[in-house]
């Protein structure tokens, strides 16, 4: 049994729940809550930009390293 993972979140969705929800154009979305599938389809929203989604919590972790990193050299640039 495969573990499906919610397109909007990035949760796994366990065997029996959730939604899938197939558009006209073929696209595949699998949903593990009704607020997962209110954000996407009604709402429009990007899960970017939403925080309790696993992708802006992965962008704000780049971010965060990037920013350490880039403190890094400007400290070793002075001295």
């Amino acid at each position: 049994m495969v573990n499906k993972v919610c397109t909007f979140c990035g949760n796994e969705i366990e065997p029996g729940t959730g939604m899938t929800y197939i558009r006209k154009d073929g696209n595949i979305f699998n949903f593990c809550s009704r607020k997962c599938r209110v954000n996407m389809l009604k709402l429009k929203r990007v899960p970017r930009r939403i925080k309790w989604t696993r992708e802006y919590q992965n962008l704000k972790r780049l971010r965060k390293n990037s920013e350490s990193q880039r403190q890094k050299v400007e400290q070793e640039g002075s001295h």
